[in-house]
């Protein structure tokens, strides 16, 4: 009975494996959508033993901090395989990307429906919580936005 149990538990966990977002941080200003697939597809094309991920989406995403003026770019990009990202963002983050180090990781949606503290005052006896403000940026706004939308890597280099 273990034995099938753990078969059914294996299953569902390849049934269960999705997308991963990731967030390219403050990427060089001249960067272009052709430049990120470059960059990426060598870890996504995977080994002998390692699934091969695809580049579903990307986007470009530009912000300004209307306080200082400065402006920074990112790139999100939406991988097939949360293994393949996991070798992107393990492989490369920190490293030089156009001249320049950029930092990778998983992007995680933030939002009121999944924070932790909302509902949870009944568990600790009502104690506040101790964030006194919200932790982003408050002074970032999206200047422009653009995005490239692909069903394979073939179709996507077509496109460029």
């Amino acid at each position: 009975m273990h034995l099938v149990l753990v078969v059914v538990v294996k299953n569902l966990n390849v049934v269960a494996e999705s997308n991963m977002i990731i967030v390219l941080k403050r990427i060089p200003e001249d960067t272009k959508k052709r430049d990120i697939v470059d960059y990426l597809e060598i870890v996504l094309k995977g080994k002998l033993f390692q699934k091969s991920g695809v580049i579903e989406h990307i986007q470009i995403l530009t912000h300004e901090n209307y306080r200082t003026k400065k402006i920074d770019f990112y790139g999100i990009v939406n991988i097939d395989s949360e293994d393949a990202a996991n070798r992107v963002i393990k492989k490369f983050n920190r490293k030089a990307f156009n001249g320049k180090n950029i930092a990778i990781s998983e992007y995680h949606d933030r939002s009121w429906h999944n924070d932790a503290r909302i509902g949870s005052f009944e568990f600790n006896g009502g104690l506040k919580s101790k964030r006194k403000i919200d932790r982003r940026r408050s002074t970032l706004k999206t200047v422009q936005g653009s995005a490239v939308g692909f069903s394979s890597h073939e179709s996507f280099h077509r496109k460029l």
